[in-house]
């Protein structure tokens, strides 16, 4: 009997180290990917002048970087995190007062907000993460009510319903962020440097543990994961995640209201994932990037936006749950097919 139940856990642990290595093909084509958004960023900030479209451009990198801390949790460990506005409003809250109220320099703000945002997680963390599944996501949503309430009510610290705007110049050192092109390559090398981050962290034993948590929390548990904790640290790596993009999005808005912890932006950040696919990581980015700039270039009414992408996400969870990546796999083998059968004519 106990060398039966010894090769049931040798067998568990064979199919989680099956789970982690089943990365490494999926890792180097996401490097490759990297390299090829370096050189197309590079060809964006040349190509282009038009000072809207390069600040736009700069807004979308910082909303990318928000899907990707949903992605974090989502694409990580099999959770939705409804509530990940919160964090978002944080940072946008933070480096706002921080420079508004404070006079401090947007840097050291946006430092302070990040720092917040991780004792929070922490904080919401061991409390909402003893649940899983819909229950996790409902409290998650209900702290975002929580924290509008607060920000509307506390006029003197967050401006109250009209929030606060009319910020002083806001720099990064010598980079001044109201010019364009500056604003566009500051939020770019911040999020490949996060893309960066997270395709290491994919391939550390961290990620392994994740990827394990995600596809069978009971079997990870079987062989000695510590799901709770796999978790809270997932969780608590995605807030700073998520306040960087609130903070990186003030200097295109100008203003930060209560509107920054509507449940909206995190349904948004869901979308982009789900368009570009949870399990890559620069998926999110893709969803990103058709999810801002298409309807901007083909000036789509935001109700028909909403739309056009809610056919979009219907089209893509019936025929290609895993998004655009699972399309553009399909498509690859589908005319590497072809190619086999013409050679073999």
């Amino acid at each position: 009997m106990a060398i039966q139940d010894f090769g049931t856990v040798m067998d568990r642990k064979q199919q989680v180290g099956a789970i982690a290595r089943n990365k490494s093909g999926r890792m180097a084509r996401e490097s490759l990917y990297v390299v090829c958004a370096v050189v197309a960023i590079a060809a964006f900030v040349f190509a282009f002048t038009d000072p809207f479209v390069v600040t736009l451009a700069g807004y979308t990198c910082a909303f990318a970087l928000f899907a990707l801390s949903i992605n974090i949790i989502l694409g990580g460990v099999g959770e939705v995190p409804l509530g990940q506005c919160l964090f978002f409003g944080v940072g946008a809250y933070g480096a706002a007062i921080g420079m508004g109220k404070l006079g401090l320099p947007f840097e050291v703000a946006v430092l302070i907000a990040l720092v917040l945002s991780v004792v929070l997680a922490a904080i919401i963390g061991v409390i909402t993460l003893r649940l899983t599944g819909a229950y996790f996501s409902i409290v998650s949503w209900g702290l975002t009510g929580v924290a509008m309430v607060a920000a509307t009510n506390l006029e003197e610290i967050t401006g109250g319903p009209l929030g606060l705007f009319g910020f002083p110049p806001i720099e990064i050192g010598p980079l001044e962020l109201s010019d364009p092109q500056t604003y566009f390559a500051v939020t770019a090398t911040i999020l490949l440097l996060a893309i960066l981050f997270l395709v290491a962290l994919r391939r550390s034993p961290f990620g392994g543990a994740m990827d394990s948590v995600r596809q069978n929390p009971h079997l990870a548990r079987s062989v000695g994961v510590d799901v709770a904790r796999v978790r809270l640290k997932a969780f608590m790596l995605s807030a700073p995640f998520a306040a960087l993009a609130g903070a990186l999005a003030v200097p295109y808005t100008q203003i930060v209201t209560p509107e920054v912890f509507s449940v909206a932006n995190t349904v948004d950040g869901l979308l982009m994932v789900l368009l570009g696919g949870a399990q890559l990581v620069i998926g999110p980015v893709i969803g990103a990037a058709m999810f801002t700039l298409i309807p901007q270039a083909m000036n789509l009414d935001p109700n028909v936006r909403i739309l056009v992408f809610s056919s979009i996400i219907i089209l893509i969870m019936m025929f290609a749950p895993g998004g655009l990546h699972q399309l553009g796999l399909a498509l690859r083998d589908r005319l590497g097919r072809k190619t086999d059968d013409d050679r073999s004519r």
